[in-house]
């Protein structure tokens, strides 16, 4: 059975689409079956808002609801905003984690849309420049994907509460770097553990 939305520690985690702007050989969907914690998150079709919605129940239960399943949420942008409305609604903070190409992707800026919907947007960048990025993340865009993300990420600050830049400690990869760049767009980073096993 398809899992629309699944609990991680304190937060509710929504898996709305499997679609993705990047084909990372790292994301666990690829090593772990399209299972995580016992949920298989592969979907046969993508939930409607109505399901998602139901699916989440109180918002208030969570520390944050969080757009992150098997794929990048932003590429079903009006799912997301009429989730997202439905949480601000219910009194839940919105979370949304990217690869952060949506407005490449869409041929738009979508982030203006996004406001006030979102309280934190976490935008995933592994690699300090456009080669080191194309390599380790194969985004659909190649090598311009790189430039895409940091305009993102700027632009992200005009609309959202919070933005945070990530990187997953991967093996030879020198998160430092994408931490200096974090701080000269003027974001917090975060590392993100390099899930290679599933204990």
């Amino acid at each position: 059975m398809d899992t629309i939305s699944y609990v991680f520690g304190d937060n509710l985690y929504l898996n709305i689409t499997n679609k993705c702007m990047m084909a990372c050989p790292y994301c666990i969907k690829h090593k772990w079956a399209n299972k995580f914690n016992d949920n298989d998150l592969k979907l046969k079709k993508e939930p409607s808002c109505q399901e998602v919605i139901e699916s989440i129940g109180d918002p208030k239960k969570y520390n944050e609801i969080v757009f992150c399943g098997f794929g990048d949420s932003l590429v079903n942008i009006e799912a997301v905003k009429e989730i997202s409305k439905w949480i601000k609604e219910h009194d839940g903070k919105v979370r949304i984690n990217t690869a952060g190409l949506a407005n490449r992707y869409h041929g738009k800026n979508v982030l203006p849309e996004l406001k006030g919907l979102v309280d934190i947007i976490s935008i995933s960048l592994n690699g300090s420049n456009p080669k080191e990025h194309n390599e380790l993340n194969r985004p659909m865009f190649g090598e311009k994907s790189f430039d895409e993300v940091l305009k993102f990420a700027k632009e992200a600050k005009k609309h959202i509460p919070k933005v945070i830049i990530t990187a997953v400690e991967l093996p030879e990869f020198d998160v430092s770097n994408v931490k200096t760049i974090a701080n000269e767009i003027g974001v917090p980073f975060r590392i993100r553990s390099y899930l290679d096993t599933k204990e």
